[in-house]
């Protein structure tokens, strides 16, 4: 059996203050039912020995590749993060792993998504360290188009980095979706809050809070969970609806 998690966080809309909350005063927002999912699959060694970490973007057909030797070169520290504790990524940091992502070709018009691959690196090696993996990106969510695109990303990213990983609690048991609880919800944003952070430097926070929760009230208020889990055989994975 394979060990693979998905995870999918919805994007938002905010109602009123959308600069005010940047000074910190409150704002109105809710989620929508709009989404970006994530796959994660770790490698196996029935995958004929694939050391690398993979991310495929499937809506802007953008794929990247990592031997995990060269993350290691990079990033020779990047075990030694704790996954339950959240750490910001420093310049210094953004400058080595910016390295990485230019290993590759992004096409100018596609130059912007240059960020939130430093930002998967960074939450990826936080969270797992320097384990082979596949990790593939889905969204229903334009970009640019103020609806919360990059919190969701980074969101869901972390909610299926954190659901196999040994610093939450997740039932594998059932069937079907399985949503986080509260502890671990707020782990999923603390983190995806950290990711927002690289690609945009200054944000208010609201967007990767709406995108965790699903809050449709004040910002303050946490109103509905919107972070799913399943894992299935590689071999005849289930459908997920």
């Amino acid at each position: 059996m394979t060990m693979e998690v998905r995870a999918r966080a919805p994007g938002k809309i905010i109602l009123a203050g959308e600069h005010a909350v940047v000074h910190g005063s409150a704002a109105v927002a809710a989620s929508i039912g709009l989404y970006t999912s994530v796959t994660l699959r770790f490698h196996s060694p029935s995958d004929n020995d694939d050391n690398t970490l993979t991310l495929h973007l499937m809506d802007v057909g953008l794929n990247f590749s990592w031997p995990i030797g060269r993350i290691k070169e990079v990033l020779p520290d990047s075990t030694n993060t704790i996954a339950s504790s959240p750490t910001t990524c420093s310049p210094e940091t953004i400058k080595l792993i910016a390295t990485l992502v230019e290993e590759h070709e992004i096409p100018e018009t596609k130059i912007g998504i240059a960020s939130g691959v430093i930002a998967f690196l960074w939450l990826y090696t936080s969270i797992h360290g320097n384990k082979a993996a596949t990790v593939s990106v889905s969204s229903e969510l334009p970009l640019g188009s103020g609806l919360g695109s990059s919190a969701a990303f980074c969101v869901s990213l972390c909610g299926a980095f954190l659901g196999l990983s040994d610093s939450v609690k997740v039932d594998f048991g059932q069937h079907g979706w399985a949503a986080f609880g509260e502890k671990e919800q707020q782990l999923v944003n603390k983190w995806a809050f950290e990711g927002e952070k690289i690609i945009h430097g200054k944000p208010s926070g609201i967007d990767n809070t709406v995108s965790t929760f699903g809050m449709s009230d004040n910002y303050h208020f946490a109103l509905v969970f919107f972070i799913f889990f399943q894992q299935y055989p590689k071999i005849k994975p289930k459908s997920i609806l």
